[in-house]
């Protein structure tokens, strides 16, 4: 398949790598869309992370095979694939301040090369903990486009509730 992987600072290069298998509670997704995220840019402009990886973590993909015990999906479903979820039960979680969490720092997606998203390729592989409980089902009507908007909305989101803004309160957002 093909797929765009990040080498070194700055070096971003189409190349062709092998489709991943899906194993024993994971499941494998081909890549409807993926957003662009600016983390992304910033660790592949700066090189903060070694290479070789394959980012891309919003994501919005049909299911093409399922590995061994899963029962959650069906191959041809669309789904939007989270890259990394909290375990809700730690201390961060409990202070819902998930970023901080170590089950959240793992990442759940890959197509290759160590998880670092893998929505800039072809086909990813999704991680069991990411198919039980980071997968989510694209409801008809709703385009690829929309639904990989998921994360970003989702991020923002939380923001807000953070932040504590209330109706009527006026806001301004730079970024």
């Amino acid at each position: 398949m093909k797929a765009a992987v990040y080498r070194a600072a700055g070096r971003f290069e189409v190349e062709e790598v092998p489709v991943p298998e899906a194993g024993a509670g994971e499941m494998l997704a081909r890549v409807d869309v993926c957003g662009v995220c600016v983390t992304d840019v910033k660790k592949i402009q700066k090189g903060l992370l070694p290479g070789p990886r394959i980012f891309g973590h919003e994501i919005a993909a049909t299911v093409v095979r399922l590995g061994p015990g899963v029962t959650r999906f069906r191959e041809g479903e669309r789904v939007v694939l989270h890259h990394h979820i909290p375990c809700g039960s730690c201390y961060y979680c409990d202070q819902k301040d998930y970023a901080q969490c170590a089950f959240y720092k793992r990442n759940g997606t890959t197509a290759g090369f160590e998880p670092s998203g893998g929505g800039y390729a072809e086909y990813v592989k999704v991680l069991d903990w990411i198919v039980e409980r980071g997968a989510i089902r694209i409801p008809d009507g709703v385009s690829a486009e929309e639904a990989a908007l998921v994360e970003p909305v989702n991020t923002c989101l939380k923001a807000v509730r953070k932040a504590g803004i209330a109706k009527g309160q006026t806001v301004l957002v730079v970024g």
